[in-house]
């Protein structure tokens, strides 16, 4: 009467903000009494409060029994909260799930619409396979409900059915398909709603559909619907292109009709991603011109979310229409200056697209406008505009946007300008100054692609050149560019390139004695040590190209110059001659030797410019006798192989081998290809000692070839010998020696091309037809006025001529493909890949039907049943230690047994009253140790080494048999490591026959799972195995053969193979060796529970799941609790899991494999309905499905067998 309600628990809970805890703990143990409680109301306003709380984080599972009694209840409000509940804490395993089918039914069937609607949607939370392959035919059949209401519900719960149990779609798909001309709008929406959702799985199962989905297309006004109907035709009509012909006037008519801005979208956006524009013929380019045009709408809305799926919609248009997109060039660039990030992102996306010859200086000037101020940038476009345009004059420029913001624009930059060829620049001039400017941006680091792209530009276009080295020579006298070498973000990788052009084109250097300078300043010893030695190396090129210009006006005052000059670069040189990097030591040194030696000539000959013009002139010939052109992408394919070279053949010969190694020689090739050792002299050995002798003169091989190799390498004037002092260095180069390169796996990899040339070709004729079209006065006039473009000619070898395809290639644009991106899993989605497997194109076969309902009890019959298994449970309590049995209950006395059954019930029922009981201490221990370890199997042996260890050994089986031999093996796990696992099989032939078995020889082929472990099968490393002796009439020969796992654990996995012998004539048999999974579990120390829960904690650790049933056998009453004992046992041996924890009526497995996967386990045992049988319930997860899938499969085999 005075419980406490939801109000008043909510208005506790933000009365106790300091004690929030401590009154919610008060409240559950309220709740926990209320639960118990006869009265529905009290028992329902207790489940809506632990409900509340659950939704703060608080645990109801253990109320998950009394969820469903709230649910039994016949008051509307009590079974709302009920089902409420059970929406909000059920999972897909709850225990409680299969006492709900009934009273799930029960509900289904009432006369009161508001009970019908709210079971269909608590079933839409809680359904599981098994309460959707039971209640499957009932929803089916209540889609001919009178009431629309129920029908809508109705087909909703009906999709997710199939996610649960797909078998139901096809038994109910034809009525499903009605439900498309239900008399109510409702049912037509949810059933088109439904169907669009599976057409998601597999679209070609619904084509039949098109005829009555273009009828609703046609004359429905539900904006939602239509909307679900055009997605759905957007993935029917890549299966069925004639589709498009007969969708394109309705599609058409709602774009020019509807207001509705998302049936609009959805509309066109289907016209373009369905490939309607192209299909559509001549009318596609008038489509495509209202798509756009409607898709402006969307940009000059205010909506955000409209603007950026216009942008979308356009984007996807802009490879095969670029035309109607460029349209709208004006609102897509003010997009590009909107504040949303993601608009902005998208709109550059277009804009790179929308660049041709006429626009590039615009869109450039644009995007220069988000790295630099706004009066630079006029600066900038107004220098753009004269051929004679200089680099701007830069200071510190003010960081206004996100350094990665600004790296992108200048990715974009390089990109839109170097497509195809640098096919859109009018001017180079231009795009060097845009170049230089762009180094001068603070807190980007671009430099690599600012150096590469001048670099480029100043090899291809020679009439670039001279305008090249201007700015470049600039750039090296720009003294506060130099001191701010030292930053990360300072681009002062571009005078690397500053430094190449101006040493490679020094022809066109105004002033080389002040360039020289500037390249000897002091700051440039601050540089990376690649742009020194650049610099050393350009150094010496200008200077000698400004000797050979000297020698023919040569004078005293020249003379003067020269000698000043030549004395100050030496001086200088000693700067970078003591650099710690090896290579500009290398060339400052050579440099500096060459200007002493000018300098000693100069100071030791007066008449120094008439004696020594031809040594000054041929200083010249060491730097510019050729000039540098770029190479053609495809010149070394087309160089020919001259006549009479053998790639093939040494050019010089190997050193021979010594004397010493070549009479090691004591293996013989024989015609198998296999390699065997000579017999020795003495005779036939015994298995044993042969195989200590193998031994030895393998372990003596290796000595002497090691001894052979480093004394071999000792003669070798390119190897650098280890010291002798240094033992521990010499054993680490002698083991080195000794690996076999031949046993290296090599993989050969096939890399897919990509060949653009069927890309390239459609886009360059479009291309070629907007260049046909006018042309703005500000661009004509900056493309007449400037300088004519001279390209270098790419150097090819002599007398090649391109092929067709290579002409047509020089033509064609690229296309820049996006690879697809990898799908990642979200942390709700489900595997539901059985439903798109599903086939509806086939008529139903008689056979296929709704499985047949299993009976379930009353909810007082379930009482019931409850009871006698809590009783039936405890019998899972009883401890078993040794072969003493402490008993806790009194066993019935059960009549003798006929004489034939050996021992009787009624002895061994005795024989437990003489055990003592034990002492409470004793009964209570803990009950994982009662049971027999895995120590015990039967069919699976076991060693044990330090305690715990255990490794898998299994019992000797069959693995061959003929009238001649038999074939029998054991199985054994050797891994040391997670990454190093191998199978040991002893393999044992006996012969069956009255002849003698000769020349027994195993053979396992390598594989994808198994590969022979060299020295195992034979000494050479080949898969073939064979005994060395013959073997007598019923004598047996053994073999062990070790083979390395690289597959995964999973069902099927075997080692195969064949045998091949002679009796009287020469046989071959396939043999097969099937791997259980269970072999791979590894023995671990025991989990204490608490630890065990929390490990369950971790759902990544068990991705998942999977469960089987089987009866438990038992002979009668009083060996129900053998059965149990006995069936946990065998579940524990088969799978070689530990238990961790019993419970009353349950127990928890856990254990682990060699390859680190992680299995849980949890049996349960149930009373059967009808006969009073029991019945195990295993579910086990695991970190990998297969290995999960192949422990289910042993246990149900054993169970089942």
């Amino acid at each position: 009467m005075f419980e406490k309600t939801l109000t008043d628990l909510i208005r506790g809970i933000r009365a106790n903000k300091r004690n929030e805890s401590k009154y919610i703990a008060a409240c559950l143990q309220e709740i926990r009494q209320e639960v118990k409680s006869s009265d529905p109301d009290i028992k329902s306003n207790a489940i809506a409060k632990l409900t509340y709380l659950q939704m703060l984080g608080y645990d109801m599972s253990w109320a998950a029994f009394h969820v469903v009694e709230v649910m039994s209840s016949p008051k509307f409000f009590v079974k709302r909260t009920g089902y409420l509940a059970a929406a909000q804490s059920f999972q897909q395993n709850t225990d409680v799930l299969m006492l709900t089918t009934n009273l799930i039914r029960k509900d289904l069937a009432s006369a009161q619409p508001l009970d019908i609607a709210v079971a269909l949607n608590g079933l839409s939370h809680i359904v599981t396979p098994d309460l959707a392959r039971d209640l499957s035919q009932d929803l089916v059949s209540m889609l001919t409900h009178s009431r629309p209401y129920i029908r809508k519900k109705v087909v909703l719960m009906l999709y997710k059915v199939f996610l649960r149990f797909p078998e139901a779609l096809r038994l109910s798909f034809p009525r499903l398909r009605e439900k498309l001309e239900d008399p109510d709008p409702s049912v037509v929406s949810a059933a088109v709603n439904v169907i669009c959702e599976l057409s998601r799985k597999n679209p070609k199962n619904y084509l039949a559909l098109a005829p009555q989905l273009f009828k609703l297309l046609t004359s429905s006004s539900n904006n939602w619907m239509l909307i679900k109907i055009v997605k759905l035709f957007a993935a029917l009509t890549p299966l069925e292109p004639r589709l498009a012909k007969k969708l394109l006037p309705p599609l058409t008519t709602l774009i020019q009709t509807t207001p509705a801005m998302s049936l609009l979208y959805e509309c066109v956006y289907t016209v373009i991603a369905g490939g309607f524009l192209e299909m559509s013929g001549d009318q596609g380019p008038a489509l495509a011109a209202m798509c756009a045009n409607k898709l402006r709408i969307f940009l000059e809305d205010s909506d955000q979310n409209l603007k950026y799926i216009g942008l979308l919609a356009l984007h996807r248009m802009l490879p095969e229409h670029t035309k109607s997109v460029a349209e709208n060039r004006d609102i897509i660039i003010e997009c590009v200056d909107d504040p949303d990030f993601s608009i902005r992102m998208r709109a550059l996306d277009l804009i790179v697209g929308l660049v041709n010859r006429n626009n590039l200086i615009d869109i450039v000037k644009k995007l220069m406008s988000h790295l630099l101020p706004s009066n630079t940038g006029d600066k900038e476009g107004d220098d753009a505009d004269d051929e004679t345009a200089k680099p701007l004059q830069h200071q510190s420029v003010t960081v206004l946007n996100d350094p990665n913001y600004r790296l992108d624009i200048i990715h974009r930059i390089v990109h839109i300008c170097s497509q195809n060829q640098y096919a859109n620049i009018t001017g180079f001039e231009w795009y060097m100054a845009i170049l230089v400017d762009l180094t001068y941006i603070a807190g980007v680091n671009a430099g690599d692609l600012l150096t590469s792209q001048l670099l480029d530009v100043a090899v291809r276009v020679k009439s670039v050149r001279p305008y090249a080295v201007k700015i470049m020579s600039g750039l090296l006298n720009d003294q506060a560019f130099l001191d701010k070498a030292t930053l990360p973000d300072s681009n002062a990788e571009v005078l690397y390139a500053a430094a190449w052009i101006c040493g490679e084109y020094c022809s066109y250097l105004e002033d080389i004695p002040a360039t020289l300078e500037r390249l000897l300043a002091n700051g440039v010893t601050k540089l990376s040590p690649a742009t020194q030695a650049l610099y050393v190396q350009n150094i010496l090129k200008i200077y000698v190209y400004w000797v050979s210009t000297l020698v023919y006006q040569w004078d005293a005052e020249v003379q003067q110059e020269f000698l000043n000059v030549t004395q100050v670069i030496k001086e200088k040189m000693e700067a970078f001659c003591r650099s710690f990097d090896l290579e500009v030591q290398e060339r400052a040194s050579n440099a500096r030797e060459i200007f002493s030696l000018v300098l000693s000539r100069m100071q030791n000959d007066a008449n120094f410019a008439s004696t020594n013009s031809a040594f000054l002139s041929a200083l010249s010939t060491l730097f510019f006798t050729y000039e540098l052109n770029p190479v053609a992408p495809k010149a070394q394919s087309k160089v020919p192989i001259p006549e009479g070279l053998d790639l093939d053949a040494w050019i010089n010969e190997p050193l021979p081998e010594s004397d010493k190694e070549l009479n090691l020689d004591n293996l013989v090739l024989e015609g198998d290809g296999k390699r065997k050792h000579r017999k020795s002299k003495k005779g036939k050995k015994g298995k044993k000692a042969k195989a200590e002798e193998s031994s030895e003169e393998d372990e003596e091989l290796v000595a002497q070839r090691r001894a052979a190799r480093l004394e071999r390498l000792k003669l070798d004037p390119y190897y650098i010998g280890a010291d002798t002092s240094t033992q521990q260095r010499l054993q680490k180069e002698t083991a080195a020696a000794d690996i076999d390169v031949d046993s290296i796996p090599v993989v050969k990899l096939k890399l897919g091309d990509v060949d653009l040339k069927s890309l390239q070709v459609e886009e360059q004729r479009k291309a070629n037809k907007k260049s046909g079209g006018k042309k703005s006065s500000k661009t004509t006039r900056v493309v007449a006025d400037s300088t004519p473009i001279v390209l270098a000619e790419e150097d090819m070898p002599d007398n090649v001529t391109l092929s067709g395809g290579e002409e047509e290639a020089k033509r064609t644009s690229n296309k820049v493909i996006e690879l697809p991106k990898k799908s990642k899993k979200g942390v709700f989605d489900s595997d539901y890949s059985d439903l798109g497997a599903v086939d509806l194109s086939s008529p139903l076969r008689e056979d296929e039907q709704f499985p047949n309902v299993r009976a379930y009890a009353s909810p007082e019959e379930s009482r019931r049943q409850e009871e006698e298994k809590i009783r039936l449970q405890r019998l899972a309590e009883l401890q078993y230690t040794g072969e003493d049995v402490a008993i806790t209950r009194k066993p019935k006395k059960i009549k003798k047994s006929s004489k034939n059954n050996g021992t009787t019930t009624a002895d061994g029922a005795k024989k437990t009253k003489k055990v003592k009981r034990k002492s409470t201490s004793e009964t209570l221990e803990s009950p994982a140790a009662a049971y027999p370890s895995l120590d015990e199997s039967p069919g699976k042996k076991s060693t044990t080494r330090n305690g715990n260890d255990r490794s898998f050994v299994s019992e000797r089986l069959q693995a061959f048999a003929d009238d001649n031999l038999t074939i029998s093996y054991e199985l054994s796990l050797d891994a040391p490591s997670a990454s190093d696992i191998c199978i040991v099989c002893a393999l044992q032939v006996l012969n069956a026959s009255k002849s003698i078995l000769k020349g027994v020889r195993f053979n396992f082929p390598q594989s994808f799972d198994f590969q022979v472990v060299k020295g195992s099968a034979s000494p050479t490393g080949a898969s073939d195995l064979s005994l060395d002796d013959d073997v007598q009439p019923g004598a047996s020969g053994d073999l062990i053969a070790k083979f390395k796992v690289s597959g995964n654990p999973r069902i099927g996995l075997c080692i195969r193979g064949d045998v091949r012998y002679s009796t009287n004539a020469a046989k071959k048999s396939n043999i097969e060796i099937p791997i259980p999974v269970s072999m791979f579990m590894t023995p671990i120390p025991r989990l204490e529970p608490q630890a065990f829960a929390d490990l369950l904690t971790n759902t990544d650790e068990f991705a998942y799941a999977g469960a089987t049933q089987f009866p438990i056998k038992s002979v009668n009453q009083a060996s129900t609790e053998d059965a149990l004992r006995q069936a946990l046992q065998t579940v524990t041996q088969l799978t070689r899991l530990q238990i961790v924890e019993i419970v009353p009526g349950a127990a928890s497995l856990y254990g682990q494999t060699c390859q680190d996967y992680k299995v849980a386990g949890l049996v349960k045992y149930s009373a059967g309905s009808d006969d009073g049988g029991l019945t195990m319930n295993l579910d086990l997860k695991c970190s990998d499905e297969d290995f999960l899938k192949g422990l289910i499969r042993e246990v149900e085999e054993a169970f089942f067998a």
